[in-house]
């Protein structure tokens, strides 16, 4: 009759991304976990967290293209996932990721 370790009752996750214009888009997404235990025993419980996310692309030229993704970005203090009881990840503090694409 116990949970399962590491299944939230509930998970949602929603992005969007918006063509600004041909050039700019900008996007936004939250991932929602519901609280959940850290091993079978069902005695260690991970509180529920959301976390809000954001983007922006840009099209240098038609083949190279940019784009800057923050992650957590209100800086929430969650657990990401765990192993047992005594082994919890905490999720990622705010994160700036910068990538350059090109296309051949």
């Amino acid at each position: 009759g116990e949970n399962l370790a590491g299944a939230p009752a509930h998970t949602s996750s929603l992005w969007n991304r918006w063509a600004v214009s041909r050039r700019w888009g900008a996007g936004v997404g939250t991932t929602h976990n519901a609280d959940m235990f850290t091993s079978t025993d069902n005695t260690v419980m991970l509180p529920a967290f959301t976390r809000v996310d954001a983007a922006l692309f840009v099209n240098l030229t038609r083949a190279v293209a940019a784009q800057v993704n923050m992650e957590n970005m209100f800086d929430a203090g969650y657990y990401a996932f765990s192993h047992n009881n005594n082994n919890i990840t905490p999720g990622s503090p705010r994160a700036l990721r910068v990538a350059l694409t090109t296309r051949f």
